[in-house]
């Protein structure tokens, strides 16, 4: 039996976490009928001998950068769903069959995002549950840990852009840029409290603020892509994400959320940063 989608994830010398949650998960996977590919980056065979022994998975190494990961993940799927998480969540059962109704009840849609909760309960920022079609705001449409896309629009659109994600030149906004094309494209994306996952991550402020950084640094950078080609849209997004960090600052402070606050500066830095590189670079390749 042809299996109903892939799951593809990318890990990079985490081998506890694989063997806490993304193990776990690939048997999940297989058990309701779906293919795995673990995109491993790992400097060490640690992970590579905790995830071979699962009869089911496909195992490649790549070379570091989570856009490149994923996109060699999607590269050897042979099903019509590719779903992405990190390799430490908790993705329940259901998902996985949810996800199959989801693109059964919508044929039009070339994406589907869920919402995510860290361990202790908090729920990550993200949008209301609705099918969302071009132009629609695509930041907060979705989280690189939880996305699943149709492959018909993925090769539309020609998969994740290798400048953006982690380990990359601009960090960040690999999901939210590939959300916006498939968008762009004619294709809806839905957002459905049903594909609820947990994300099991801890990190320290400083952590936290660099991170903060780094998505911002993306956004800005996937604002000055699109809006260089002449897409008025994006340059519109832009404003108004940097217009919701700027009013969530103020909110915070009134609040006395101190750490809600802390996140919102190296967010707006970041985004002037990544915008203003990466419209250098583009008027450095024009020259």
């Amino acid at each position: 039996m042809r299996a109903q989608g892939t799951l593809v994830v990318a890990t990079r010398d985490r081998p506890a976490l694989v063997e806490r949650f993304l193990v776990p998960l690939a048997y999940t996977a297989l058990e309701r009928g779906w293919d795995v590919v673990v995109a491993d980056q790992s400097r060490d065979g640690l992970t590579r001998a905790l995830v071979e022994p699962v009869e089911g998975v496909r195992y490649l190494w790549v070379e570091p950068g989570l856009a490149r990961a994923r996109n060699a993940g999607s590269a050897a799927a042979t099903t019509g769903v590719i779903g992405y998480c990190d390799d430490d969540v908790d993705v329940p059962p259901a998902w996985f069959d949810e996800v199959v109704r989801l693109f059964g009840q919508h044929p039009d849609a070339g994406a589907l995002c869920g919402p995510v909760r860290t361990q202790a309960g908090e729920r990550l920022p993200g949008v209301a549950p609705d099918v969302y079609r071009w132009p629609s705001h695509p930041f907060r449409l979705g989280t690189g840990a939880n996305v699943t896309v149709r492959q018909a629009a993925l090769d539309q659109v020609g998969g994740f852009d290798e400048d953006l994600g982690a380990g990359a030149r601009f960090h960040a906004a690999e999901e939210t840029d590939l959300l916006y094309r498939i968008q762009r494209a004619g294709w809806s994306i839905v957002y459905s409290e049903a594909l609820e996952i947990v994300h099991y991550e801890e990190r320290t402020l400083r952590d936290e603020l660099r991170l903060h950084y780094r998505y911002g640094y993306g956004a800005g950078a996937q604002t000055a892509k699109h809006s260089a080609a002449e897409d008025g849209h994006a340059l519109r997004f832009g404003g108004v994400e940097v217009a919701h960090h700027i009013g969530w600052l103020g909110r915070s402070l009134a609040r006395g959320r101190l750490r809600a606050a802390s996140h919102q500066l190296p967010f707006l830095a970041g985004f002037a940063a990544g915008f203003a590189r990466r419209r250098l670079m583009r008027q450095t390749a024009g020259a």
